[in-house]
């Protein structure tokens, strides 16, 4: 009988943690768009603008989870939709996904050339624009 009981206490204590508990990140809909899929940090900062000052802090607990992105800034600051408002928030906050093709970084390397392949850097360079050289 104490058996019984036990083990009904023990079921009936985790399906009331599992309700409680926030849905997984993979239960986010598949869609070709960037995602917030969660927080990542105990606390969430809310910005105004990208390199704007700090409006709110929300608690994971209280932060939507698969949450639209809007757009991206320069400093990878994310846009997205709190309440009405378009806000922003750090991207090392919260677990993204973002999709899509992102443009190439078009840099020229130390003591190298556009046209140097190393293993370590593969792809490196492609889809940038060929500098012109100078022909002697």
């Amino acid at each position: 009988m104490i058996r019984r009981t036990l083990c009904c206490a023990t079921l009936l204590c985790a399906l009331a943690f599992q309700a409680s508990a926030k849905p997984p990140i993979y239960s986010c809909p598949v869609v070709p768009a960037d995602m917030i899929l969660s927080a990542r940090t105990a606390q969430v900062d809310i910005y105004d603008a990208p390199n704007g000052k700090r409006i709110d802090t929300l608690q994971d607990t209280k932060f939507p989870y698969c949450l639209p992105v809007n757009g991206s800034a320069p400093n990878m600051m994310l846009q997205v939709t709190l309440n009405g408002a378009k806000v922003w928030v750090p991207p090392h906050m919260v677990n993204a996904r973002l999709s899509g093709k992102k443009p190439a970084i078009c840099r020229n390397l130390a003591f190298g050339n556009e046209d140097t392949k190393v293993g370590a850097t593969r792809a490196l360079g492609e889809d940038c624009p060929k500098s012109q050289q100078s022909k002697p």
